[in-house]
C-alpha cells in the first residue's frame, strides 16, 4: 500500500457534516405560523387563499438570544392552512447567538396537514462548519423528522466538494443517504499536491455511530493509487476523525507510487488520531502485490495483515503476515528476466520492507514451509526443486529480488527433472540445516548448502556426509566432511574420500583426497578374470579418482586389488562396458594362483608347489581385457615367479577361457628369461601352460646354462621345470645351430 493512499482514506467521513442542514429545516417547519390578515384583504384573494403578505419576517428568541430567523419575500396563506413562501431565507442559531445554518430557497410550500414542507428552486444550506449544499428540491416531514431531495445536489465544505443524485435524512436516527452516483472530491493542501476522488452507487452516514458507508460500487481515487470494493464502511471517533476503514468484498488498494496492490475479499484500515494508517488486515484470499522492473512479487494467504510506520510524507508499509495456505511468490517479467518462478510457502509467512515500502526486505516462514524454484521455460538439463524445512529465513537485494533462503529445523530437498520422460531419476538431500543463494542479476539459484547430517539419494545412487554444496553452473553437488570423510555408493561400488563432487546431469562423480573405492564383486568392477575371484570384492585407492557407469579412472598411486593380487601405477581406468582394466606410469602387479605345471621335480631342484608362487610384474602400462582375456605388459617389462625372472619390451599374458589360468605367455623386443644357472635371451619369447615350455625365437636366440654351456640358435625350447634345451634352425630349419658345452 502506498503512503499517499492512506492519506486520503480520512476524507471518507466528509459526508457527515451534511447533516446539519436537516436541522435547519427542523427549526423553520416547527416555529413559522403566519397571521391571520383582516377580513377586507381577503376580498382580492382567490377563493382558497386566506392571506398574501410581503416582505415577511419572523423572529424567534429564548429568552433574550435570538434562534431563529425566518424571512421571505412573499408569504401566501391558504384556506386550508397551507403556506408558500417566496424567497426564503432561514438563520439558524446556538444558545449563544452564534449562527449555525442558513436556508435560501426561491420557494417553499409548508401543508401542516401533512407537516410536509417542500423547498423548491435553488435550494442552498450553508452550515457555520462551512457546508454548503445545492439542489433544487427538498422535502421535509416533520413527523418523520426527514429531509429528503429526488433532484441532483451538490455540496462543498473547505478542500471538500461533490455531487450525487437524491439524499435523505432520517432526524430520528441521524442517519443520511445519498442515493446514488455520489462523487466527492477532496482537494489538495498545497498546489502540487494531487487531488483525492471517491465514487460509489450511493452512501449513508449515521451520526449517532459515526459510521460512513459508501455501497454498489466504491472507489477512492488519487492520482495513479485506487482503492476499489463493492462496498466501504469508515469509522469515525468523537471528533470526526477517521479510525477504521472497512472495504467489503472484491477489496483492492493499487498503487502506482510503490508499484504495490493489496487486494482481498475484506480489506480493513486502522487509523491513528492524527491520520497516519498503521495496520491494514486483508481476510479471504488476500494478497499484496507488488511489481518491479523484471520481478512480480506477491504475498498470498488467507488473511494479511500490514503494519505502516510515518514516512517522509505519509505512511509507508513496514511489514505484512500471512496466514494461512501462506505464499510468497517471486516471478519474473518480460524477455530480459529471471528463467524461474520462485514460491515460498508455509502455515505462516512475515515479510519486511525496507525503509519507504519500495521493496522487500526480508521474509519469514514458519509451519510446513517450502520453497519451489520452477523453470518458465524448461530445457533437458533443468530441474524443479523443492526445499521443505520447518523455517525459512529469506533476505533481499536492494532492488528487492531474493538474495538468499536459510532453511533450519530438518531440510530436505527434492530435483526433478523439468522435462517428462528424460529416464533421470528425481534427486533427494536432507540435511540439518540449507542456505540457498540467488543471482543478483538474473534472480535465480545459483547455489545451495546444506550443513549437518547430509543424506543423498538418486535413483540407486546413496551418499552421505557433513556438508553439501550443489552449485549450478557446474551441475555437482559437493560432498565434505571434517571428523568423517563423505562416501557414495550405489548397486555396483561404494566409495569414500575427503572430497567428493556428484554430478547432477549424470551418474558420476570426482573424488579427491585418500580416495577409497570398493567394487562390490570383480564383474561390477569389469575386470573379473584379472583377479580369479568373480565374486570376490575388488578394492581400489588413489588421490584423486572420477567415476561414471561404464568408466572410471583412478590417478595418483593407485591402486587396485583382491586379496593378495594387485595391480598399481600413477594412472589406473576400468572400462566397464569393455570390461577392460588399463594401469600407466610405474605400474607393479601382483598375480597370485597362477596355472599349474605337470608334477615333477624342477631342473633347479625346487617343487612342483613353486609354481603356485605369485607372478610380479613391473612396466610402464598394464592392459587387461575381459573379453580378450588378455592381459598385456607395456615398457620396460619385468615378470617375476619365484627364482624366475622374464624382462621384454612387451609381454602378452593369455587366461583360459572360463577359468583363471594362465594358457600362453609372448614377450616380445629384448626377450629376457633368467633362472637360477640359467638366462635365455631372444627377440621373442613364448611360453605355453599345457607343456609348460618355452619357446625363444631370435637373430640370434641365446641359451646360457651354468653346467651345461652356451647355445645360439634361431629357436631354443626349454621347458621351466627342466634343465635340457632345444636347439633348431628355426621355422624354415635353414639355419646353424651352435652350442658351446662346459667340461
Amino acid at each position: 500500500m502506498t503512503p499517499s493512499a492512506q492519506r486520503w482514506l480520512r476524507f471518507l467521513a466528509l459526508s457527515s457534516a451534511l447533516v446539519t442542514a436537516a436541522y435547519l429545516i427542523s427549526h423553520f417547519v416547527a416555529r413559522r405560523t403566519p397571521p391571520s390578515p383582516p377580513d377586507e384583504a381577503r376580498r382580492d384573494l382567490a377563493p382558497d387563499i386566506e392571506v398574501v403578505s410581503s416582505d415577511f419576517q419572523y423572529l424567534h428568541k429564548e429568552g433574550d438570544v435570538t434562534r431563529l430567523v425566518l424571512q421571505a419575500k412573499r408569504d401566501t396563506a391558504f384556506v386550508d392552512g397551507r403556506h408558500k413562501l417566496e424567497g426564503v431565507e432561514l438563520q439558524a442559531f446556538d444558545a449563544q447567538g452564534q449562527l449555525t445554518g442558513k436556508l435560501t430557497a426561491d420557494n417553499c410550500d409548508y401543508d401542516p396537514a401533512a407537516r410536509v414542507s417542500d423547498f423548491r428552486g435553488n435550494v442552498v444550506v450553508v452550515t457555520a462548519q462551512g457546508l454548503t449544499v445545492k439542489t433544487e428540491a427538498l422535502r421535509y416531514d416533520r413527523d418523520a423528522e426527514s429531509a429528503e431531495t429526488a433532484e441532483p445536489m451538490q455540496f462543498a465544505r473547505g478542500r471538500v466538494s461533490g455531487e450525487a443524485v437524491g439524499a435523505h435524512f432520517d432526524g430520528k436516527a441521524d442517519r443520511l443517504a445519498l442515493k446514488k452516483a455520489v462523487r466527492v472530491t477532496v482537494a489538495p493542501e498545497k498546489p502540487d499536491q494531487p487531488a483525492s476522488l471517491i465514487a460509489a452507487g450511493k452512501a449513508e452516514y449515521l451520526a449517532r455511530e459515526k459510521r460512513l458507508t459508501l455501497g454498489d460500487g466504491a472507489k477512492v481515487a488519487q492520482r495513479g493509487d485506487t482503492l476499489t470494493a463493492r462496498a466501504m464502511t469508515a469509522q469515525l471517533d468523537d471528533a470526526q476523525r477517521l479510525r477504521r476503514v472497512e472495504a467489503q468484498s472484491a477489496a483492492t488498494l493499487q498503487s502506482s507510487e510503490r508499484a504495490l496492490v493489496l487486494t482481498a475479499q475484506t480489506l480493513a484500515f486502522d487509523f491513528e488520531p492524527t491520520g497516519e494508517l498503521t495496520r491494514a488486515v486483508g481476510a479471504g484470499q488476500a494478497a499484496l502485490r507488488q511489481q518491479a522492473e523484471a520481478e512480480r512479487r506477491e504475498v498470498f494467504g488467507d488473511r494479511l495483515e500490514a503494519d505502516f510506520a510515518r514516512g517522509a510524507s505519509a505512511s509507508d508499509i513496514v511489514s505484512a503476515r500471512a496466514t494461512g495456505n501462506a505464499q510468497l511468490r517471486v516471478e519474473p517479467v518480460g524477455a530480459s528476466s529471471a528463467p524461474e518462478r520462485k514460491v515460498l510457502s508455509a502455515n505462516a509467512l512475515r515479510v519486511t520492507f525496507a525503509p519507504g515500502g519500495r521493496v522487500l526486505q526480508a521474509a519469514v516462514a514458519e509451519g510446513v514451509a517450502t520453497l519451489s524454484l520452477t523453470p518458465l521455460a524448461p530445457t533437458p538439463r533443468s530441474e524443479r526443486k523443492t526445499i521443505r524445512a520447518p523455517r525459512f529465513d529469506a533476505t533481499f537485494y536492494p532492488d528487492g529480488k531474493l538474495q538468499a533462503c536459510v532453511a533450519v529445523g530438518g531440510v530436505e530437498m527434492v530435483a526433478e527433472p523439468s522435462l517428462p520422460n528424460l529416464g533421470r531419476p528425481p534427486r533427494k538431500t536432507t540435511s540439518a540445516r540449507a542456505e540457498a543463494d540467488f543471482d543478483a542479476g538474473r534472480g535465480d539459484l545459483t547455489r545451495v548448502v546444506q550443513i549437518g547430517d547430509v543424506t543423498f539419494e538418486e535413483g540407486p545412487r546413496r551418499a552421505r556426509a557433513e556438508r553439501a554444496t550443489f552449485i549450478r553452473a557446474q551441475e555437482v553437488i559437493e560432498l565434505r566432511g571434517e571428523s568423517q570423510p563423505p562416501v557414495v555408493w550405489d548397486d555396483d561400488a561404494r566409495a569414500e574420500a575427503r572430497e567428493l563432487d556428484l554430478s547432477t546431469t549424470r551418474r558420476s562423480h570426482v573424488a579427491r583426497g585418500e580416495v577409497r573405492t570398493t567394487y562390490y564383486d570383480a564383474r561390477r568392477a569389469g575386470s573379473a578374470g584379472f583377479f580369479g575371484q568373480p565374486g570376490a570384492p575388488v578394492f581400489i585407492t588413489a588421490r584423486e579418482a572420477r567415476a561414471a557407469p561404464d568408466r572410471a579412472v583412478f590417478t595418483g598411486d593407485a591402486r587396485c586389488w583382491q586379496d593378495d593380487s594387485f595391480a598399481r601405477g600413477d594412472r589406473l581406468e576400468l572400462f566397464k562396458a569393455d570390461r577392460r582394466l588399463t594401469v600407466t606410469g610405474q605400474v607393479s602387479t601382483a598375480f597370485y594362483r597362477p596355472a599349474r605345471p605337470p608334477t615333477g621335480k624342477s631342473a633347479t631342484g625346487g617343487s612342483p608347489a613353486s609354481s603356485d608362487a605369485p607372478v610380479f610384474g613391473a612396466a610402464q602400462a598394464f592392459t587387461y581385457s575381459d573379453a580378450e582375456r588378455r592381459a598385456r605388459y607395456a615398457g620396460a617389462v619385468t615378470l617375476t615367479q619365484g627364482d624366475a625372472t622374464l624382462t621384454a619390451d612387451t609381454v602378452d599374458v593369455d587366461l583360459a577361457a572360463r577359468e583363471n589360468r594362465l594358457e600362453r605367455l609372448t614377450a616380445v623386443g629384448n626377450a629376457v628369461i633368467i633362472q637360477p644357472g640359467r638366462r635365455a635371451t631372444g627377440d621373442v619369447a613364448r611360453y605355453t601352460a599345457a607343456d609348460d615350455r618355452y619357446v625363444v625365437i631370435g637373430n640370434l636366440a641365446r641359451v646360457e646354462d651354468a653346467e651345461r654351456g652356451v647355445s645360439t640358435a634361431p629357436e631354443i625350447s626349454f621347458a621351466k621345470s627342466e634343465r635340457a634345451a632345444r636347439a633348431s634352425g628355426g621355422a624354415n630349419g635353414g639355419r646353424r645351430v651352435r652350442a658351446i658345452y662346459r667340461p
